[in-house]
C-alpha cells in the first residue's frame, strides 16, 4: 500500500483523494505514477550521458544529471497537473482550451525528444564510434591539406628569393615553415583525438540512422500516455467530485477569512464602517456579475433638479 501511495504522489495529484476512489481509478493513477518514475529514470540517464559526454567528467555528469532530471520531471508533473479538469465555475471556451492543451502537449513532446537523443546515442554507440572516427580522420586530413597548402606557398616564395647574401636568412625561414607544418598538424591531431564530438555524433545519428527515430517515438509515447490517462478521467468520477469538493471548500474558507480580516482592519484599526464589496454573485469564483439594481434618472430629471 505504501508503494501505491508513493506512485500516487508521483502522479502529481493528492494521494488522499485518490485513496477514496474506486479500484479502476486507483489503478489508473498507480500506472501514471509508475510511468512518471520511468520518465524520471530516462531523464537521469539522458542528462547523465549528455553532460558526461560534453564535460567528460563522471561525477559532474551524475550531479548535473540528477539536478536536471529532477527539474525536467517537476516541469512535466506541473504540465500533467494543469491537464486536470477544474471543478471551479468558469466560462467555457473550447477554442482556448484546445489551444492551451495543444501547447502543453507540444512542449511535452519537445521534452521527450530532447531526452531521447542521448539514449539513442548510447544504443547506437558502436556504429557511431566508427563514424566519429571517420569524421575525425577527415577533419585532420582537411586541416592538414589546408595547412600544407598555405605553408607550401610561403616556402615556394622563400625559395624564389634565395639569392646571394640572403640565402641563410631565407633558409631559416624555410626550415621554420617546415617545422611549423609538423607542429600544427600534430597539435590538431591531439585536439581531435581528445574530443569525443558528442554533438556531431547526434547529428550523424539523426542523418545516418533514421531507425533511431523509432526510439524517439517510443519515448514520446511514454511521455504522452500519462497525459492521456489524466485527460480522459471523466469529470463526474469520484476522483473529480472529491477533488473539486476539497478545492472549492478550501477556496471558500480562505475567502471568508480574507473578508473577515478586511472588515476587521477597517472597522477596528481605522474606525471606518467599511465592508468588502462583492460585485459577483458567485464570489470568489467571479463568473456571474451582479445586476446593477440602481435606478438611473434621465437627463430631464437632472435639469429639473438644477433649475427647480
Amino acid at each position: 500500500m505504501k508503494l501505491k501511495k508513493f506512485f500516487w504522489t508521483l502522479s502529481g495529484d493528492d494521494k488522499n483523494v485518490i485513496a477514496k476512489c474506486n479500484k479502476s481509478t486507483r489503478s489508473r493513477f498507480t500506472g501514471i505514477g509508475v510511468l512518471v518514475a520511468v520518465i524520471f529514470s530516462l531523464c537521469f540517464v539522458s542528462c547523465f550521458l549528455a553532460f558526461t559526454g560534453l564535460l567528460q567528467n563522471l561525477w559532474i555528469g551524475i550531479i548535473i544529471g540528477l539536478f536536471f532530471a529532477w527539474m525536467i520531471t517537476n516541469i512535466y508533473l506541473f504540465l500533467l497537473y494543469t491537464l486536470s479538469k477544474t471543478g471551479f465555475p468558469y466560462i467555457p471556451n473550447k477554442t482556448a482550451r484546445f489551444i492551451s492543451v495543444s501547447i502543453r502537449l507540444i512542449f511535452i513532446a519537445f521534452i521527450s525528444i530532447i531526452v531521447s537523443k542521448p539514449i539513442e546515442s548510447l544504443i547506437f554507440s558502436k556504429p557511431l564510434a566508427q563514424d566519429i572516427e571517420v569524421f575525425k580522420q577527415e577533419k585532420i586530413k582537411r586541416y592538414t591539406q589546408l595547412t600544407n597548402s598555405y605553408l607550401d606557398k610561403e616556402i615556394s616564395e622563400y625559395q624564389k628569393l634565395l639569392t646571394g647574401s640572403n640565402d641563410e636568412f631565407y633558409l631559416r625561414l624555410i626550415e621554420d615553415r617546415k617545422e611549423k607544418k609538423l607542429t600544427l598538424t600534430s597539435s590538431m591531431e591531439r585536439l581531435v583525438s581528445k574530443s569525443n564530438y558528442y554533438i556531431q555524433g547526434i547529428i550523424i545519428l539523426n542523418k545516418k540512422y533514421p531507425v533511431s527515430w523509432a526510439i524517439t517515438v517510443f519515448i514520446l509515447i511514454l511521455f504522452i500516455i500519462p497525459t492521456y490517462l489524466k485527460i480522459f478521467i471523466h469529470k463526474d468520477s469520484i476522483f473529480y467530485k472529491t477533488k473539486h469538493y476539497v478545492e472549492s471548500h478550501l477556496v471558500k474558507y480562505e475567502y471568508e477569512l480574507f473578508k473577515e480580516k478586511y472588515n476587521e482592519i477597517f472597522n477596528h484599526k481605522y474606525g471606518l464602517d467599511l465592508h468588502f464589496d462583492e460585485h459577483y454573485s458567485d464570489a470568489p469564483f467571479n463568473t456571474k456579475r451582479k445586476k446593477n439594481k440602481r435606478e438611473l434618472l434621465k437627463e430631464d430629471d437632472l435639469l429639473d433638479s438644477l433649475y427647480a
